[in-house]
């Protein structure tokens, strides 16, 4: 498929995403008057007091301390203002923000008629993101060069289509697992045409990753409903369902399940595609048989370290969760909804990764050769023509 025929079926999905009515919140009853709520940065200038809040520690039989502390606005409409803000720490760190002098916070400015509510909601970190994205972005340009331009590309687009089109469409319900598949197979090709060029390596790469990563979601899809899986796996799912009861959340998790597959599915059938047309440029004689044999031989070194890989990611992300559960009965901790969900996103991801190599092997092979076989007649056809003129 040409990239020209992808970016226009995006745009055209991306419309009908934004055209219909937005679903993004329930609508609030008609005597609700929804808060005037803003959000800025800020500066702990200095600690005024802080003291200890003797009748709530008796009640909560642990120590509640009230911080009162002023603060500077440094953006938004009350920018350089300097507020009085109290803050509350309940002995939960969980919740609680133990906040020191030139500390920077994000506040919650909530607007009444009697005038501007300034709370901490939390400790400011973009400044820290930020810093620590400039210093993956900076290794990638320094380390991989023009590789590294076209990686931040390839990014940039991977995340717009998520954030912008994926985010939005499960919102306003449409399909989510048809959505995930589409945003997938716009990742993909897009990803593949910058990584490594439009050609039929990039094409060959492409088929093989979003064939894979769509049966791993169809698996997914299977275990969801017979195992079965609700989808409420952690906090914010729950929180999710709390504002947006009506949107389906087992369709959700298989969404998820393709997302979080696809880039090292997407890693496998480069690598076996690429080797593919080296071997096919070295030797042009190998048959679509011995160049599948050749994928297959180079596919299963990368697919055991890329399992590992997409195992390793699922058990760190969920490793609070493992060390909770680390005590109970196998029985019941394999059992536990989210437990199953997590177990299943990494096994299905990892069948996908199976999958991928004799699927992009054999989409390879027969691909490469066909281009190599038809490049090759076009480059015989005006020397018979020469010989014939000759005669």
């Amino acid at each position: 498929m040409k990239l020209s025929k992808i970016i226009i079926l995006t745009v055209i999905f991306a419309a009908s995403v934004i055209l219909k009515s937005p679903a993004i919140a329930q609508e609030p009853p008609g005597n609700y008057i929804e808060p005037d709520i803003s959000y800025a940065s800020g500066k702990v200038l200095e600690i005024i007091k802080e003291k200890e809040n003797k009748e709530l520690s008796e009640s909560f039989q642990n120590e509640q301390i009230t911080q009162l502390v002023k603060v500077r606005v440094l953006n938004g409409e009350y920018n350089g203002e300097t507020v009085e803000v109290e803050n509350y720490i309940t002995s939960n760190p969980v919740y609680d923000i133990k906040l020191k002098a030139g500390q920077r916070v994000l506040l919650n400015i909530e607007n009444t008629p009697e005038g501007p509510l300034f709370y901490v909601t939390d400790i400011e970190r973009y400044p820290v993101l930020m810093i620590t994205l400039g210093l993956f972005l900076a290794l990638l340009l320094i380390i991989g060069g023009k590789k590294g331009i076209q990686t931040i590309i390839s990014l940039c687009i991977t995340a717009l289509l998520v954030f912008f089109i994926l985010v939005p469409a499960i919102l306003n319900n449409f399909p989510p697992i048809p959505s995930a598949v589409f945003i997938a197979l716009i990742s993909t090709m897009v990803t593949m045409a910058v990584i490594g060029g439009i050609n039929i390596k990039s094409l060959a790469a492409g088929l093989g990753s979003i064939l894979s990563v769509s049966l791993a979601g169809f698996v997914a899809l299977l275990v969801i409903n017979y195992a079965p899986l609700t989808g409420f796996h952690d906090q914010e799912s729950a929180m999710l369902w709390m504002s947006r009861p009506d949107l389906n959340f087992p369709g959700i998790l298989a969404a998820a399940v393709i997302i979080g597959a696809l880039g090292a599915v997407m890693d496998v059938g480069m690598s076996i595609a690429s080797s593919i047309s080296e071997f096919k440029n070295v030797n042009p004689g190998l048959t679509p048989a011995e160049l599948v044999k050749s994928g297959m031989n180079v596919g299963r070194d990368v697919m055991g370290t890329m399992a590992n890989t997409l195992i390793l990611a699922y058990i760190g992300g969920a490793f609070s969760l493992v060390l909770l559960a680390a005590n109970a009965p196998l029985l019941k901790l394999i059992n536990l909804n989210s437990i199953s969900t997590e177990i299943t996103a990494a096994i299905t991801g990892s069948i996908g990764i199976a999958l991928c190599v004799p699927i992009t092997a054999i989409t390879s092979a027969y691909l490469i050769d066909i281009a190599e076989n038809s490049k090759k007649q076009e480059e015989d056809l005006p020397e018979e023509g020469q010989d014939s003129l000759i005669n």
